[in-house]
Formats: C-alpha cells, structure tokens, sequence
C-alpha cells in the first residue's frame, strides 16, 4: 500500500525540513567562524578541522 501525504502534511513535512537546514547552517557558520577565529587557539582549530574534514587553517 502506497502512503500519500495530505497537502497540509506535505508542508508540514516540508517546514519541518526547511527549519532543520536552517539550524544546520547557522552550525555550519559558527564551525567556520570558529575555525577562522584567530583567538583560538590554532592547534585546537586544527584539530577540529581535521576531525570535521574541513580545510585546516594555517594560522
């Protein structure tokens, strides 16, 4: 048997999504500003950087 969704479901759905991506690339933004942040300490960005598969930064 094939589920379909009701309209008002589907944008539920759809909502739900749409909020979860947005939480997802205010992380992603706050990773970055980290990992650029010079006040940190650059071993400890490095390290973090590694761990996550991101370009490691250099100073």
């Amino acid at each position: 048997m094939t589920n379909h969704l009701t309209a008002h479901q589907a944008a539920a759905a759809l909502h739900a999504a749409e909020d979860e991506l947005a939480k997802l690339r205010r992380r992603v933004r706050e990773v970055a500003a980290f990992l650029h942040d010079q006040a940190h300490d650059l071993p400890t960005r490095q390290a973090l950087a590694q761990h996550l598969d991101l370009p490691v930064p250099n100073q």
